[in-house]
């Protein structure tokens, strides 16, 4: 999946089309993301005359597909599509993990670490290394 929780995302599609926000809920098993206060929907809860609680009317975040929502950057001030990308010596970019690995030769680590790459701004999306 090309978003995570707390990503900043535009809308492409729907209702709230060209609107941006911040993800708040994601679900990896059926390709969906909350975004916050976008697609909202009415939620109706019933009243209850055992414990005294009255009905509402309440506002809840819908689920949108994540083929819907593009990352924001800060750089394009729109929405980009992403790459992934490894992190190699240095922290190097290469397209590969075969690649990645080669640039450190005998001293390479178990695990290389992989970053969202925008190929139109040049920036990634996250820290790479220590930073």
């Amino acid at each position: 999946m090309h978003v995570k929780k707390g990503d900043k995302v535009v809308i492409t599609t729907g209702k709230d089309n060209g609107l941006d926000g911040e993800i708040i809920e994601v679900d990896r098993k059926k390709n969906r993301v909350k975004v916050q206060r976008r697609n909202m929907i009415v939620k109706h809860r019933r009243p209850n005359p055992l414990t005294g609680e009255e009905g509402a009317r309440i506002d809840v975040e819908g689920w949108i597909d994540v083929s819907n929502v593009s990352l924001y950057s800060e750089q394009a001030e729109g929405p980009v599509r992403t790459q992934k990308r490894w992190v190699g010596k240095g922290n190097e970019l290469f397209d590969s993990l075969k690649a990645a690995k080669e640039s450190f030769g005998d001293s390479a680590p178990d695990r290389i670490q992989k970053v969202r790459f925008a190929p139109k701004t040049g920036e990634t999306f996250d820290a790479i290394g220590g930073e």
